[in-house]
């Protein structure tokens, strides 16, 4: 344990830092009973009284041996990018890297050297983490060693032949009978725990695809270049996260997507506000110009949060720095200090994350844009994957790859723009902080409205998901086992493309009417004030089902319903059955509005049914007789209020 004469430093919750928290029993006057230290390293300056002085003790870095040379120097470049951070606040050469010699004759768990480690694990995406080890008493960092998976950048120039893993947030083990849920849309890890690097990697991986695809040489020096520059974005995340920061998952936000693809621009500012995002590769439009594929330095939100931890403040206490941390913490409401963290983002067993705008891997000031835009890319990779991905001789499976990032990717987007639908901006400001914003806002109903819509063109569309047969039948997956890929687990070869379609489109519609997110749109009659007008229940029922059943609202001659959308429709009908005769916990409207549109769906599926000469396949009027049996029972049950 370190010794003593360090200074605790309190928390403040409109910045972002790990804190170690104990109770006061002192007094009972105070409203907050808890006192919440920041963790941070003992930095003094050799010289106080100099404008920039060199630290008495530096936070010293030792890059194990193990790391691969031709990567140590992205590594080094991530890690010394916080010393502009700490010049700010008068310290020069806060932060060092030290390089391990082959014949050291120590070992690096040694609590005594803080360490970059390069490990070599299982042939996935990888990880890196920054964990860190502190006085429980004060919040003092004393040791911290940061740990990269070797995975984390073989993936990009293999042809890994995973079964199915899409990109992104996706999490779907297909190997099981029964389909698993598409999207992990709440984390479920701790707070503390830091995932970026699989994420990354899958979403880098993505890039890779799309960028080979444009003609970029996997082995040239543009190539070379996107993974120095992701090197340098994990590296200076994690050295982050041991200097006390936490994750900002709001940072993405502060700049125009246009902006992204001025390289000049970013060099400066950095892609977002903060090396403390999840950050994708930022990939252009097509026949864009394309700028800088990764951050690679610091943003303002990064410079100000060290401020908060490190800069030195003449007092005797922790009580006595409080006001000029004040004035530090007040500037919360500037737009370029945007902040949220992982609680924000998502952590647990519902939609807590009401807040559209702080997710993980999202981008720009206007995120639905940007999702309109990944949905774009994934079917550029879809459409070019054949030409450019086939090599004569060679399997299939990295069209099996390939197809399932893009997938991932797109499902992801469109996940996240499910978010706006019953969404409330969320602020940290304290009363009295320049700018007066209250701490909640309900996104305007026009940008709801917006969300629907690319969700209503994108997932619940008659033209959506049509993927070639051909495609569809070149997507093989591995043929021998490995470490981590057991050929007996598995019960299907090919792609399960209905479970796929499904999964996504459940998983959305699940957000959609889970009871949190209905009664927050029912609760913005009242929190939205006059002129404007909130977003309605009603709107968004109508809205769903009349996309869901399109085909059958005015039928030609014809009416067959693909089999992708008669599973959607049966799972749409299941939702509103199921909140019309159980005691699902949503608002009475929303019961309300489902037996409404059962009634209006069962006299258009009838019309649709009994129109004069008019022609059906088997299956879809089998599937829409079945519909109007299940609605008759449900409109004849009497309500039930107890249990699934």
């Amino acid at each position: 344990m370190p010794g003593s004469g360090f200074r605790p430093r309190l928390a403040d919750d409109r910045v972002g830092h790990f804190f170690t928290q104990m109770q006061d029993y002192e007094s009972d006057r105070n409203f907050e009973s808890s006192r919440r230290y920041i963790h941070r390293w003992r930095l003094e300056k050799q010289d106080p009284s100099a404008p920039l002085s060199p630290p008495k003790q530096p936070i010293v870095f030792w890059m194990e041996n193990t790391i691969p040379v031709e990567y140590r120097g992205a590594i080094r470049e991530g890690v010394l990018l916080w010393n502009k951070a700490f010049e700010r606040i008068g310290f020069k050469d806060a932060v060092v890297v030290n390089q391990q010699p082959d014949n050291a004759d120590w070992d690096p768990a040694d609590v005594r050297y803080s360490t970059l480690r390069w490990f070599a694990g299982y042939p996935d995406p990888g990880f890196a983490q920054g964990p860190s080890r502190v006085n429980p008493l004060t919040g003092e960092i004393y040791d911290a060693d940061i740990r990269f998976d070797t995975g984390m950048t073989r993936f990009f120039r293999r042809e890994i032949n995973e079964y199915v893993n899409p990109a992104g947030m996706s999490l779907i083990p297909w190997m099981d009978d029964q389909p698993k849920p598409f999207l992990a849309p709440w984390h479920n890890g701790p707070a503390e725990f830091c995932d970026l690097t699989r994420g990354a990697a899958r979403d880098a991986e993505f890039a890779f695809d799309l960028l080979t695809a444009r003609g970029m040489d996997p082995q040239g020096p543009e190539a070379d270049k996107f993974i120095h520059d992701y090197l340098v974005e994990i590296a200076a995340h994690e050295v982050g996260h041991t200097l006390g920061l936490r994750h900002n998952f709001r940072a993405s936000t502060i700049h125009r997507l246009e902006q992204a693809q001025d390289a000049a621009f970013t060099a400066k500012e950095g892609l977002t506000g903060s090396v403390m995002d999840y950050i994708p590769t930022n990939i252009s439009a097509p026949g864009q110009k394309q700028g800088q594929y990764h951050q690679t330095t610091l943003g303002p939100y990064d410079y100000w949060a060290i401020e908060y931890a490190y800069k030195p403040i003449a007092a005797n206490t922790p009580d006595e720095e409080l006001p000029e941390l004040a004035k530090i913490a007040s500037r919360a409401a500037e737009p370029q200090l945007a902040y949220d963290t992982d609680e924000d983002a998502g952590i647990g067993g519902g939609p807590f994350d009401m807040d559209p705008i702080v997710n993980r891997f999202d981008f720009g000031s206007d995120p639905l844009k940007y999702y309109a835009l990944r949905v774009k890319l994934a079917e550029e990779i879809r459409g070019n994957m054949e030409k450019k991905l086939e090599k004569p001789g060679e399997g299939y499976q990295v069209l099996r790859r390939s197809f399932n990032g893009a997938f991932g990717e797109e499902g992801y987007a469109l996940y996240l723009a499910s978010k706006y639908i019953g969404g409330v901006y969320h602020y940290r400001s304290h009363v009295g902080d320049p700018g007066n914003r209250l701490p909640f806002e309900p996104v305007p109903a026009a940008k709801q409205k917006e969300a629907l819509d690319l969700l209503r063109e994108h997932l619940f569309s008659p033209r959506a998901f049509q993927f070639p047969s051909q495609l569809l039948n070149k997507l093989a997956s591995p043929r021998h086992s490995d470490f981590t890929n057991f050929l007996s687990m598995r019960t299907r070869f090919d792609v399960p493309i209905h479970d796929m379609v499904l999964s996504l489109q459940n998983e959305i519609m699940d957000r959609l009417f889970h009871p949190i997110v209905l009664s927050r749109i029912l609760d913005s009659e009242v929190k939205v004030a006059p002129p404007a007008e909130p977003f309605s229940l009603g709107l968004l029922f109508s809205s769903i089902q009349e996309s869901v059943w399109a085909e059958t609202k005015a039928p030609g001659d014809s009416l067959n319903v693909s089999s992708y959308r008669r599973s959607l429709q049966r799972a749409h009908l299941r939702k509103m059955v199921g909140m019309v005769l159980r005691d699902s916990g949503v608002p009475e409207d929303a019961q309300t509005l489902s037996r409404r549109g059962l009634i209006t769906l069962r006299g258009q599926l009838q019309s649709a049914l009994g129109k004069p000469g008019i022609k059906m396949s088997v299956e879809t009027r089998a599937h829409l007789s079945e519909s109007v049996a299940r609605i008759d029972e449900a409109l004849k049950a009497n309500m039930q209020r107890t249990g699934f």
